[in-house]
């Protein structure tokens, strides 16, 4: 991932305009705001933060689940 993680931080994978970055973050959007300073972009709702990791152990999401 992009910086070190704090034990209360979560790690997700971050997407925009066709760019991946993983960052850690407490919240979604704390995570959103930091991935579009890292991709200089202009509105940080354009980027599409989705949860990959929390408490240390990855997160799977499984469409079969639904």
């Amino acid at each position: 991932m992009s910086n070190t993680p704090a034990p209360s931080t979560n790690g997700y994978v971050c997407f925009f305009r066709n760019r991946r970055a993983e960052v850690y973050a407490s919240t979604s959007y704390e995570a959103q705001t930091k991935a579009a300073a890292l991709f200089k972009a202009k509105k940080a709702y354009e980027v599409t933060v989705v949860l990959a990791e929390k408490g240390g152990a990855p997160v799977i999401h499984d469409t079969a689940l639904l």
